[in-house]
């Protein structure tokens, strides 16, 4: 039994090393000294002497994490090897909410679970979120990271099909910590700076721990940045050229004789409007990297009670967290479009004195109206977006050991988070429909000027006020009529007072909540003894109620501002647990099996929202010999619907995406024949298409109504989702080479029943090869001018299909030392063998591709290779992280669909660190050493490159001082 205790530590301690980004001799020094303690390892519930279970845990320690310029677990997760997809940081400009999330696998993150201490943790955003934003947890209070890379709801419950990230936090620390950061990009932007506060006391009954802290990150700007100063189009012979949008702030509409015209930079020079000069260059304007300012407190504290009886002695325990983000967005100015863009009309009537004035004329001289009309609204800065998000949360609880010597936990969780928004920038559309109509003039008296036939002169009257008028030409108060047709910085551009009335008023607010009430009860403990060992058990209950909210306020309500409409979400659900685990050692010090041991584990949940679901776990670990574990487990998970996927509010979005049935989609007018006279084009007539066809004239993203299930009206209900995971890895840490160790380890996930939207450019698609989702589809009619243009796709949530994924996750750790100190070498990676995501009649293959309407990025090969080197008081790591290259599609637009190459991506960090004295730290270092830019990738959205997963910033340095006594 000794030499099994001596093997399992080793192998527990090795593959803690295997495990982390980084792990310091101190830390697993310390490690191996608290094995002998009973402890709770992510994904299990029973506590245990060894570190390792049968399930793949990634541990990153606090040592690991002081190597490294991120302030927030999100920025520390997004760059582990098993990342992929598209989860939003703060680099994601339009589309994104201030936040950092983690999709573990790529298959969303909603489907990665995470917790605190092993205790759930308040979804965060704008209100009826489906997971936790991860920027509200600063790496200041984290003792390490487990992530549990393995299906997880037979022990944590719903949502835990990816994995898990357990949090572990700093509740036990004594002394006192400051902590000072600041950072700067080699272009002079995206400035950093923090500071930390902590200090924790104790006695022979309890402590406390307090931390505080405030973070403070910059901007930059897309126009600062060579790859993203340009929108830029992608063509098949590995050219590009600089793209951008049709509405240019110098106007672009209808022409007399169907075709769009536009001034042009030049004033009154009205010409055939050309997509390939006369596009305006929104980039420079938006931020590459969102501004935010956090501040935050945690509070962690224990008191020894007492004894009571068969209780034993009781401990009482309490968390308190609260985190402020305050985010902000900028985007370029409003593309006023009304028809086209936001399905409105507001056309400008001939008898507008600013389209008598300037705008285009018929073959005779006179104006006429224009239905269709594009302006870029330079004049107001840009839409900006504030976000307020404050996040609390607290657990109180007590726990103990029972007289026959069961751990025993209950407590009480509770979460919440608030948020406000607030957004300027957009325009009512309404009074845009009355700036753009007729006018006329007020004399001294504030009576109409008319003609001798009664009629309101439009030409100028000396004296006189412009103002606008009714269908009835009757005086509309307060409009200001707009003029679209002026140049921006000229004294013909839209004036403050034109500006006032269509949005000055009209700045929307939006409210939203996430709340979270958890209340457990858990015991654990030996059932009995085998020859191999006793029989570990945990069984518990668990009662959680969900609850959220978003409203908007009531312009977008009425879907009267450019800014979209939504309709308010409010509901929430509750569930009942009971779950239960044993652990069952079978063989201990035989022959080929100096261990053997089975785990099981099973949850009941009955929820309001749909009824109940049962999910199971079964493990196996197994020491052939001291040096070797294996290990596997096969389990079932489940997503339980949430309050969003049930009730969100209809909103409306603009995603990107390539309309089949649309000329502009295609390079040619001869590759539009050819699909016009495909039998494909019968399902775009069938969806109010003409028969000739039509040109949106370069509309790229499409008005999509997203939100619950009861948007359909009733027709779809919501079923959980439901996922086989399989894992199969093992440890290897050979006798014959001191400290060399690797894990290498098996996944897969199939997911079925998949909450989600069949999306935008999958509906169209499906609609136009197959005749799919052709009732999700709402277009003009012939009585408009924008006849088979598209006005909305419905894209609500389904259980539509699944996901087939699977790959290799590989670890390698090798330590030596040498005259010139101690080395550490590390690489881990995960290779990506299946990704397919199956719709109705579509699969999806994602390997090695970026799918911008399909999930994001999927290398084929991810790795972070660490070098880490210390002698004496010095330390340096050098990381070099690799993400290798994918294939995107170009679906048209600018030309015939096409597969293009996107480059691979190597980015080299490096840190060093010095012990100036025994209580002051000083830590300098450069992310992307050689400013490397990322891959030119055409279908993503923004920066002309993916956000979400490459580091677009560019060299980036930082210094930061740690004080501690």
């Amino acid at each position: 039994m000794a030499q099994f205790k001596k093997s399992v530590l080793k192998v527990a301690v090795s593959t803690a090393l295997l495990s982390g980004v980084t792990f310091s001799t101190n830390a697993a020094e310390e490690a191996a000294e608290n094995q002998v303690e009973r402890i709770e390892v992510t994904g299990s519930r029973i506590k245990r002497t060894d570190m390792e279970g049968a399930n793949p845990v990634t541990t990153i320690d606090a040592a690991a994490i002081s190597k490294m310029s991120v302030n927030n677990v999100g920025d520390l997760l997004q760059n582990l090897t098993s990342s992929a997809g598209a989860a939003v940081n703060t680099q994601t400009n339009n589309g994104g909410d201030s936040s950092t999330r983690f999709s573990l696998r790529g298959i969303g993150d909603e489907r990665t679970l995470v917790l605190i201490n092993g205790r759930r943790v308040v979804a965060g955003g704008n209100g009826a979120n489906a997971s936790v934003d991860l920027n509200t947890i600063p790496t200041s209070v984290v003792k390490r990271v487990e992530v549990l890379k393995d299906g997880a709801s037979a022990t944590y419950g719903s949502d835990a099909i990816a994995g898990v990230v357990n949090i572990i936090t700093r509740n036990d620390y004594e002394g006192f910590e400051l902590k000072l950061n600041a950072g700067q990009s080699g272009e002079g932007d995206a400035e950093a700076k923090g500071v930390d506060l902590t200090f924790g006391a104790a006695s022979d009954r309890g402590n406390v721990v307090v931390s505080l802290g405030y973070n403070d990150q910059g901007d930059a700007f897309q126009g600062d940045r060579s790859f993203s100063e340009y929108e830029l189009r992608a063509y098949a012979d590995g050219s590009t050229e600089r793209g951008g949008s049709s509405a240019p702030p110098w106007s672009n509409m209808d022409g007399y004789d169907g075709g769009n015209v536009t001034q042009g930079p030049e004033f009154g020079d009205w010409r055939p409007y050309d997509g390939a000069t006369d596009s305006y260059n929104y980039n420079p304007v938006n931020y590459l990297q969102t501004p935010s300012k956090r501040k935050y407190v945690n509070v962690f504290a224990n008191y020894l009670l007492g004894e009571f009886g068969v209780l034993g002695e009781v401990n009482s325990f309490a968390e308190m967290s609260y985190v402020q983000t305050v985010g902000k967005r900028l985007i370029a100015p409003e593309p006023l479009a009304p028809l086209i863009f936001f399905g409105t009309a507001a056309p400008y009537s001939p008898d507008n004195y600013y389209n008598v004035k300037y705008g285009p004329k018929d073959p005779d001289g006179n104006s006429f109206q224009i239905d269709d009309w594009r302006r870029r609204m330079l004049e107001t800065g840009g839409r900006k977006n504030e976000r307020d998000y404050k996040t609390f949360r607290t657990v109180v609880g007590f726990n103990g050991v029972f007289e026959n010597g069961w751990d025993w936990e209950i407590s009480y969780n509770f979460g919440q988070s608030d948020a406000t928004e607030r957004a300027e920038g957009y325009f009512n559309l309404a009074r845009v429909g009355d700036a753009a109509g007729p006018t006329g003039w007020l004399d001294a008296n504030g009576s109409l000027i008319t003609d001798a036939d009664g009629n309101a002169i439009v030409d100028a009257a000396n004296g006189a006020q412009l103002v606008c008028l009714n269908a009835e030409g009757a005086v509309i108060d307060g409009c200001v009529p707009l003029n679209i047709f002026g140049q921006p910085g000229t004294d013909t551009a839209i004036t403050p007072e034109m500006l006032q009335y269509i949005s000055g008023d009209y700045n929307t607010t939006e409210l939203g909540q996430n709340r979270q009430e958890t209340l457990s009860a858990i015991v654990s403990g030996d059932l009995f003894d085998l020859p191999a060992g006793p029989v570990g058990f945990a069984a518990g209950y668990e009662y959680r109620k969900e609850s959220g909210y978003y409203k908007p306020d009531s312009l977008i309500l009425q879907g009267t501002t450019t800014a979209g409409n939504a309709v308010s979400t409010e509901g929430g659900y509750d569930v009942q647990e009971v779950f239960g685990e044993a652990i069952v050692p079978i063989l201990d010090d035989a022959p080929f099996a100096h261990m053997l041991e089975l785990s099981a584990a099973f949850r009941y949940s009955d929820y309001s929202s749909f009824g109940d679901n049962t999910s199971g776990k079964i493990g196996l670990k197994w020491m052939p010999t001291d040096a070797l574990l294996l290990r596997s487990t096969v389990s079932t998970a489940f997503r339980a619907p949430t309050i969003d996927d049930l009730v969100g509010g209809a909103a409306i979005g603009f995603p990107e995406a390539a309309d089949p049935c649309d000329a502009n989609t295609y390079g040619s007018d001869a590759a539009y024949e050819a699909v016009k006279n495909s039998p494909n084009f019968a399902n775009c007539i069938a969806t109010g298409v003409p028969a000739n066809g039509y040109d949106s004239d370069g509309v790229e993203q499409i008005p999509s109504n997203t939100g619950g299930a009861e948007n359909w009206g009733g027709s779809i209900e919501l079923e959980p989702e439901e996922a086989d995971v399989l894992t199969v890895g093992m440890v290897y840490t050979p006798d014959f080479v001191e400290n060399l160790s690797f894990s290498v380890d098996y996944w897969e996930i199939q997911l079925d029943n998949a909450l989600s939207t069949v999306g935008t450019q999958s509906t169209l698609t499906g609609c136009f090869e197959r005749g799919e989702y052709c009732d999700r589809i709402t277009r003009f009619g012939a009585d408009s001018a924008a006849y088979g243009g598209i006005i909305t796709v419905d894209d609500y949530a389904v259980n539509v299909g699944g996901i087939d994924t699977a790959g290799i996750d590989f670890d390698i750790r090798y330590t030596f030392d040498s005259n010139f100190g101690e080395w550490r070498l590390s690489l881990d990676g995960t290779y990506l063998l299946e990704y397919d995501k199956h719709l109705a009649s579509e699969t999806i293959d994602h390997v090695g591709r970026f799918e911008v309407n399909h999930d994001g990025h999927f290398a084929e090969l991810k790795t972070n290779f660490t070098v880490g080197w210390s002698k004496d008081d010095w330390d340096a790591t050098l990381t070099t992280r690799y993400i290798d290259g994918v294939t995107e599609t170009e679906n048209g637009w600018w030309t015939d669909p096409f597969d293009r190459s996107v480059e691979s991506n190597v980015v080299v960090d490096l840190q060093g660190s010095y012990l100036v004295t025994d209580h002051l730290t000083v830590t300098a270092g450069i992310d992307n050493l050689f400013d490397e830019e990322p891959p030119f990738v055409f279908s993503a959205f923004g920066a002309n490159t993916d956000v979400a997963t490459y580091d677009i910033i560019g060299r980036y340095m930082y210094l930061r001082a740690v004080v501690n006594f």
